[in-house]
């Protein structure tokens, strides 16, 4: 009997196929200049494409199997100096044994219908085990010992865990069940398969899984040496196993590790513009071998230096928001010259649909490639990397991919206190199984310092540390501290002829802020940017306060949250400022004469002190410590020396023990490090990364503005056999007029204002009720003017009149 790996793909009918084809016909009329050409194209190549459709050949098992052993060893040609022996024998192993699982009756059943016709009619009721089980369970120890001398029973635990579990399944399966079941479906095919006869199964190595996929197994330990072994083997397989499953022949793409091609166009950059290396960049070129903990404050070529300590090899540069991944992934892309990198976080789908230069190629792939990890530079946002400290089953790609790769933290005392705990935890496990890791900062607080070393990442001996701040001789800053609300009047007189930035700790406060100067308003400019914007009019701010702080003509206000703090490369003449813990307020000062354009003889930092945001966006202890520490800086000039100074006065370990900022990171570690096997699932690990739930929103004047779009998408995400490119388009569009709220503001009160219910979830035909969006409509008023680039954005609690929810 011949032995499959999968169903066959489905082949359209000549009535599936024009049916397909009419529907996307009547969208492209219905959106006839609400799509763009690039977008019209991709459509009009996917209709050329069902009308054309050829027959898929039915993939079998043995060639699977052959494809994803070569497609391990042509990764090992290039990247298997960072392997052991011991380890690229077992990969390849699990690799060729994985599928053997699957040489049973009952799923060749599921995947051919000329076996399932021969089945009895009790056959066909009968539940398959999952194929990962049955291949673990076919190799004994003795017979594992033979693949290479010196393997041990960890070695064992390891390789059969990966292989049972390599797909994510539940295990309530007895030994007795699984020997029943094979004596009965599995063992006469796997003989054939094999090509050689197999009697029996080894049931009882169930005993030696690392755990087991079900409640019994949740108070189960794991040392921490033998959890990445398989953390190793797993990772590795699922990277293989769904590079060849997507139809990709290598699991890494465009290596540079030979050519050097980033470095070498850095190099020849700053030779071109007569740049020397700055002895940050000097000193991360020097030590490329070795994980650095480096501060370099803002001017000192940081990015490059990062850039420059890759020296080829793969590389995940990490942000703490969207929109400087966004900005460095640009920088990397344009200014270096350096094509292959990509984007990795939640909106990347929308920058490759923009960056599309050909519809024929396929945007979905692109992203597909990206999820997959296979480029040699990814820029992405922590959550997209560290999910494998949770230890739920499917995460472990993340840390297996990292054992060769180098990992990149820019600004790590953004974080909060989870996500700090989360990057020391994953930091220590991908150092002990082989990765390297450079944390880039302008800022290192001594008790991130502290917690590293209690967790086994120790100066001197996991990594280097070096502090530049001492080196910088750019004057930036004057400070000044004043009592309650900001003058508006001084904030109006400043922006006649000065760039001026205005920073809220909220977006209510940065409206009311925008209001009043508004009211008072004559011809100076002024802007609102927070993230109370739909994501098309944000993306319209970003560029207009970025070119507004490049124009050396322009003058006037802008008004903004945090979200400018560590996303956005912009230089202002003045800043007004909120009181914050001092990681923001220094963060907030870098958008202020950020190329030290001149010495400031007044203070061009003015710090107001009126509690908005403290203890609710800010820990109460650390807004207080951070204001406490900074009067002694008060008039006068605010060096990089001085900033590095007061950064380490205010986060003191001994001084901080009893806050709430150090206990919330003691916690995490703590729990981090009692994690069980299968306690959590990858689903409760983007939540817990999320950390509060968010809710995605949809004002109705937009909608209604839209209303065509939203309908006929609606239609074509609900149609069977539409492209995932296709796709991609149409939630793009979705997505580019919506904005994220947090879920805690209307848990309370019935989401007044929202609709309960989602876009697509709802309509005439019933037995088409499912959602199709996450998108919620809201009758909160949105005020913004795309002409002009003015406007509040949404105004929680106030409805639009004029809009309702149906």
């Amino acid at each position: 009997m011949e032995l499959y790996a999968k169903s066959k793909a489905k082949q359209l009918s000549i009535k599936e196929v024009e049916a397909l084809k009419e529907t996307l016909e009547s969208f492209l009329d219905s959106l006839e200049g609400i799509l763009t050409p690039k977008e019209e194209q991709i459509i009009i190549q996917q209709i050329q494409k069902i009308q054309n459709q050829k027959e898929e050949k039915q993939k079998t098992l043995k060639e699977h199997e052959e494809d994803i052993v070569k497609c391990a060893e042509a990764f090992f040609r290039g990247y298997g100096k960072y392997f052991t022996e011991i380890e690229k024998i077992l990969i390849l192993q699990a690799c060729r044994q994985h599928d053997w699982g699957k040489a049973n009756l009952i799923f060749q059943s599921k995947v051919c219908q000329k076996v399932r016709d021969n089945l009895s009619e009790p056959e066909k009721k009968i539940s398959q085990i999952p194929h990962g089980f049955l291949s673990a369970v076919s190799i004994s120890y003795k017979e594992f010992q033979k693949l290479y001398e010196g393997l041990e029973k960890d070695d064992f635990k390891a390789f059969m865990t990966a292989i049972y579990y390599h797909h994510d399944r539940k295990d309530d399966f007895t030994q007795d069940d699984i020997k029943e079941y094979c004596q009965k479906y599995y063992l006469k095919y796997l003989s054939e398969y094999l090509k050689e006869e197999r009697g029996k199964v080894y049931s009882s190595q169930m005993r030696k899984l690392l755990f087991r996929n079900n409640m019994s197994s949740i108070k189960l330990d794991v040392k921490p040496s033998l959890w990445n072994k398989y953390v190793l083997l797993k990772g590795m397989l699922n990277k293989f196993d769904y590079t060849v499953s997507a139809g990709y022949e290598f699991a890494e793409e465009n290596s540079n590790l030979e050519e050097k091609r980033l470095v070498n166009n850095i190099n020849k950059n700053m030779k071109e513009q007569k740049f020397a290396l700055k002895p940050a960049q000097k000193f991360m070129q020097e030590n490329v071998n070795k994980n650095l903990v480096v501060i370099a404050p803002t001017g000192s070529g940081k990015t490059e230096a990062a850039l420059l300590w890759l020296n080829g090899e793969k590389g995940f540069y990490t942000l703490p928001l969207k929109v400087s991944a966004n900005d460095i992934y640009r920088r990397i892309k344009d200014d270096y010259n350096y094509k292959d990198v990509e984007l990795l976080h939640s909106d990347a789908m929308q920058k490759y649909l923009e960056e599309s230069t050909n519809a024929a190629d396929s945007i979905y792939q692109r992203y597909e490639k990206a999820k997959l990890l296979s480029n040699p530079l990814t820029i992405c946002t922590v959550d997209q990397l560290f999910k494998f400290v949770y230890r739920a089953l499917g995460t472990e790609i993340f840390a297996a991919t990292l054992k060769y790769s180098k990992v990149i933290l820019d600004e790590v005392q953004s974080y909060d206190p989870h996500i700090i705990a989360t990057i020391i935890t994953g930091l220590k496990q991908i150092t002990e199984m082989g990765g390297r890791f450079a944390i880039i900062t302008a800022t290192f607080p001594p008790v991130l310092k502290y917690f590293m070393e209690k967790c086994g990442l120790i100066q001197g001996e996991q990594y280097e540390f070096r502090d530049f701040s001492k080196e910088s001789d750019i004057i930036r800053h004057k400070v000044k501290i004043k009592s309650g609300e900001m003058n508006f009047d001084e904030i109006l007189e400043k922006g006649r002829d000065k760039k001026v930035l205005v920073i809220c700790n909220t977006v209510t406060k940065a409206q009311e802020v925008y209001e009043q100067i508004e009211s008072q308003l004559e011809e100076e400019d002024l802007h609102l940017l927070h993230s109370r914007y739909v994501k098309k009019d944000r993306l319209q701010l970003e560029k207009m306060i970025k070119n507004f702080s490049e124009n050396e003509e322009k003058c006037g206000i802008w008004i903004t949250t945090q979200i400018v703090e560590a996303s956005l490369d912009i230089d202002f003449d003045v800043l007004y400022t909120e009181m914050c813990t001092v990681d923001s307020l220094l963060q907030r000062m870098g958008r202020c004469n950020r190329k030290g354009r001149y010495i400031p003889e007044e203070p061009n930092v003015i710090v107001y002190d009126n509690a908005n945001g403290k203890g609710t966006v800010y820990y109460e202890d650390m807004y207080d410590r951070s204001l406490e520490k900074l009067y002694q800086y008060e008039d006068k000039i605010f060096t990089e020396e001085l900033k590095t100074e007061y950064i380490n006065a205010v986060y003191c370990t001994e001084e901080i023990k009893k806050t709430k900022y150090y206990e919330e990171i003691e916690y995490w570690l703590e729990h981090f490090s009692t994690i069980h096997p299968i306690e959590y699932t990858k689903e409760d690990v983007d939540k817990k990364f999320r950390n509060i739930h968010s809710i995605t929103v949809l004002p109705d004047t937009l909608y209604e503005e839209n209303q065509v779009l939203f309908e006929e998408g609606v239609n074509l995400l609900r149609t069977p056999n539409i492209n995932k490119d296709i796709k991609n388009i149409i939630t793009s569009k979705f997505s580019s007029l919506t904005l994220g709220l947090t879920y805690y503001r209307y848990k309370d009160n019935g989401l007044n204002g929202i609709d309960v219910t989602t876009i697509g979830s709802h309509g005439d035909d019933r037995k088409n009720n499912y959602p199709v969006t996450q998108i919620h409509r809201t009758s909160m008023k949105y005020d913004f003017d795309p002409d002009t680039g003015r406007g509040k954005g949404l105004i929680l609690g106030e409805i639009d009149d004029e809009a309702c929810i149906l």
